[in-house]
């Protein structure tokens, strides 16, 4: 695929170095920390991933198997013949092929496989960094939330204070009522959405809700991570993203099965034999043919099953291109949420202090029965409170984006480097398994 040398935000730099693969160590959280390598090793997803690579690994050990066949044995004994023990052999052997192409496809897919749990250990940082994210969001919304009504409230003694004073009337104590009102009613359903983000949490530890055993209590601040996250060059998502190396192995493996649907249409040569031994003493006596079988009146049917393994591989082709061009796109995507949500940050800081201080402003005016209303005060609350949830939700963003841009990267996943097959299936390097389109070519 002809990629370009560089994303369209970011100038190409240097690949992640090592320290950079663990990359939620930059948020520097230990409780996230440790739901990370909590969700590594226990998480469902990565042990079904495990156990379809135990069912591959099976499976090419039975493909592998170059001769197909029955030997059978028997002891039998009457009253016109001594005890005889008797042996059938039935093998059966492909003349073009067909175990060779047969137990290739089996070790590709056992690649894929492998790359699957790579793969699902990818989706789950994605998925409980997100969960993590938006708990830590709402905590601090509920917070923000707290803080507000506890200025609202102050707001409304202010109220019955001037109304008995006969400085204020009852209008604008109903109205100062009203706003807190407004704000308790929101408290119930940030509640719920800790919990719900919480109960999401332990699901993908593998854990029952309830029985997480991490305390997941508010800290004080929203995850923030070091640095802005640096893209290499597209052409590294070809060996990064372990989804287009899945692929690629399943675009290999269709064309191993194109193979196989092609030695179906040779002759195969067939075994049988019958060994016929007495138990006690005597002569053996043994017969072995030997023939040629020919699919002649089956051969439409298997040329059109080849046809069809050509069209799958194209297809299997075609979806490796279309996981290259989605992943480049959740790269970009990622890149300008980053940059957005960076620049909104420090906008947002400004926003809540200007509005702090013009609340705090209108305060002072009023008691000093200076030029400022209640609905003025009341106007400004709303204005801190729309500010400060701006500022969570912007260092939300921040985060989240920082977290796509990793994951769309493929960085964090420590097992890539190590990537080996067992030695049933011969030793294949990591190199071996990124040149895929030089090795279909070659198949």
């Amino acid at each position: 695929m002809d990629l370009p040398d560089r994303y369209s935000l970011l100038a190409p730099v240097s690949k992640a170095s090592r320290a950079d693969l663990h990359w939620w160590l930059d948020f520097n959280d230990p409780v996230l920390t440790r739901l990370v390598d909590t969700g590594m090793q226990d998480n469902l997803s990565v042990a079904e991933a495990r156990e379809r690579v135990r069912e591959a690994e099976a499976v090419l050990r039975r493909d592998s198997v170059a001769v197909t066949g029955d030997l059978t044995a028997s002891a039998r004994s009457n009253s016109n013949s001594p005890d005889t023990a008797s042996g059938e052999l039935e093998a059966n052997f492909g003349l073009a092929g067909r175990t060779q192409w047969a137990s290739r496809a089996a070790r590709q897919r056992l690649e894929a496989a492998q790359l699957g749990e790579t793969e699902a250990r990818r989706l789950l940082l994605s998925e409980l960094g997100t969960a993590y994210v938006q708990m830590r969001f709402l905590q601090r919304s509920l917070e923000t939330r707290q803080q507000d009504l506890t200025s609202r409230r102050r707001t409304l003694r202010d109220m019955r204070t001037m109304l008995d004073a006969g400085a204020a009337t009852q209008l604008d104590v109903l109205r100062a009522r009203a706003l807190v009102s407004e704000t308790q009613t929101e408290v119930p359903d940030i509640q719920a959405g800790i919990v719900a983000q919480r109960n999401r949490i332990s699901t993908l530890l593998g854990q029952p809700v309830g029985q997480l055993g991490v305390d997941l209590g508010y800290q004080g601040r929203q995850p923030l991570p070091r640095g802005g996250g640096d893209a290499s060059v597209p052409a590294d998502l070809l060996r990064a993203r372990p989804d287009i190396r899945m692929a690629e192995r399943r675009y290999a493996a269709a064309v191993s099965d194109l193979g196989v649907a092609e030695a179906s249409r040779y002759p195969s040569l067939n075994l049988s034999g019958l060994v016929t031994a007495p138990l006690k003493s005597g002569s053996w006596n043994e017969s072995i043919v030997a023939g040629l079988t020919m699919p002649v009146f089956t051969q439409p049917a298997l040329a059109a099953s080849a046809d069809a393994a050509e069209s799958r591989a194209q297809q299997a082709y075609l979806q490796w291109r279309q996981n290259v061009l989605t992943a480049v796109e959740e790269v970009e995507n990622a890149l300008a949420r980053l940059q957005a949500a960076r620049d909104a940050v420090g906008s947002t800081r400004e926003l809540v202090s200007l509005n702090q201080r013009s609340l705090d402003l209108s305060r002072r005016l009023i008691s000093d029965g200076g030029d400022a209303t209640v609905l003025d005060v009341i106007d400004r609350e709303r204005s801190l409170s729309s500010a400060r949830a701006r500022q969570a939700g912007a260092l939300r963003d921040f985060s989240l984006a920082y977290i796509d841009l990793r994951v769309a990267l493929g960085i964090g996943h420590e097992e890539m480097s190590r990537y080996r097959l067992s030695a049933d299936a011969g030793q294949v390097s990591r190199a071996a398994v990124t040149t895929a389109a030089m090795s279909v070519g070659t198949e």
